[in-house]
């Protein structure tokens, strides 16, 4: 439950601080992202992206960049919290299919089950790198598809951590 700081050392923050704190972080502060929650078991994250007229493209919907913005890093991040301290986590590819436009208010939820944290952990532990692929829709209020988006995340057991 701990997040690296620019200089290295480990400052240990609840969920409910971690996204408050993002908040201020400026490439979700930039685009108008906001973290609503993250779960205190670290299995989910709640996000939603308020249309404004700094996040909006030419036709008046939600600026694409900032629709794919919406999904960086947060399957890493509650992953990388539900593994530990011993394995590397990483973001590594995003695939972003745009359903419709996004109108309003866009929503997502980022789900990190602890038996698939639990496979990735077992396969990890047994020196294998691991590629796995997540997927979430975001939504507008009633439901609607703006984007289906799908994160790949890597996953190994850090060197140090195997030797002992």
């Amino acid at each position: 439950m701990s997040t690296q700081s620019r200089f290295g050392s480990r400052k240990h923050l609840s969920p409910g601080v971690l996204a408050r704190v993002m908040n201020y972080w400026p490439p979700l502060l930039g685009t108008g992202i906001r973290v609503q929650e993250i779960a205190d078991d670290w299995t989910y994250a709640r996000v939603k992206l308020p249309l404004t007229r700094l996040n909006r493209n030419q036709h008046g919907t939600a600026f694409g960049g900032s629709i794919g913005a919406m999904s960086d890093a947060f399957y890493a991040l509650l992953l990388m919290h539900q593994l530990g301290k011993d394995y590397k986590v990483w973001d590594q590819a995003a695939q972003i299919d745009y359903v419709n436009p996004g109108i309003g208010t866009i929503y997502a939820q980022f789900e990190m089950p602890p038996s698939v944290v639990e496979q990735i952990r077992a396969t990890c532990d047994r020196g294998e790198k691991v590629l796995h692929w997540f997927e979430t829709d975001l939504t507008l209020r009633d439901g609607t598809v703006v984007a289906r988006v799908r994160r790949q995340v890597y996953a190994r057991k850090k060197r140090e951590a195997m030797a002992a």
